[in-house]
């Protein structure tokens, strides 16, 4: 019943406003624990970005990310919402991630890693510009960046930075099929 009641959510989004759902249905458990895998260990916080309704968020918690070091970016109120009441407690800012810095002003710790949900190769090449200053705002030297596309082939970064490539992965079991990509920081 949660199932059906999440991709009915999902799919309302996306025919909302699909530049910034992304996709028609949520990521795959396959797909959400690959991406938490490659989560560096170490002290830190996690920043994820476009959490949807949650599956990454369950994943990273499984991997053993303490929640007080998670923290979520949604820019869907719906979403946001649903995520307060699936997960209690966790530091869920309802923001875009265009305003990352300012939305995560009060962070004291180093971001670890920024894991991504974001549909980058759907969004304007202007709000991408923006979002990858911000990212470039945050992170640090070892902050690892991982995003997944359904862009099987294409292995660069969706846009300017320090960033270095250091693994990839193809998630077949996802609809449709994924690209998970890590990048580190090398300031």
């Amino acid at each position: 019943m949660i199932r059906t009641r999440e991709w009915l959510n999902f799919a309302r989004e996306f025919v909302k406003n699909p530049r910034h759902t992304g996709a028609l249905c949520p990521s795959s458990v396959y797909l959400a624990r690959q991406m938490a895998a490659l989560v560096p260990d170490g002290e830190g916080k996690v920043i994820e970005l476009g959490p949807g309704s949650g599956p990454m968020t369950r994943a990273l918690l499984k991997r053993g990310i303490k929640p007080d070091d998670l923290i979520l970016v949604e820019r869907t109120d719906s979403f946001a919402q649903l995520l307060r009441q699936r997960f209690p407690g966790l530091n869920i800012i309802h923001g875009d991630a265009c305003g990352l810095s300012q939305l995560l002003s009060g962070i004291e710790a180093p971001v670890r890693a920024i894991v991504s949900s974001l549909p980058l190769r759907s969004m304007p090449s202007s709000v991408v510009r923006q979002i990858s200053q911000e990212i470039n705002q945050i992170s640090q030297p070892g902050t690892r960046y991982i995003q997944f596309t359904y862009h099987l082939h294409d292995n660069k970064l969706p846009f300017i930075g320090p960033f270095s490539g250091s693994e990839c992965h193809i998630v077949w079991r996802n609809f449709p099929p994924a690209r998970v990509d890590a990048f580190d920081w090398k300031g």
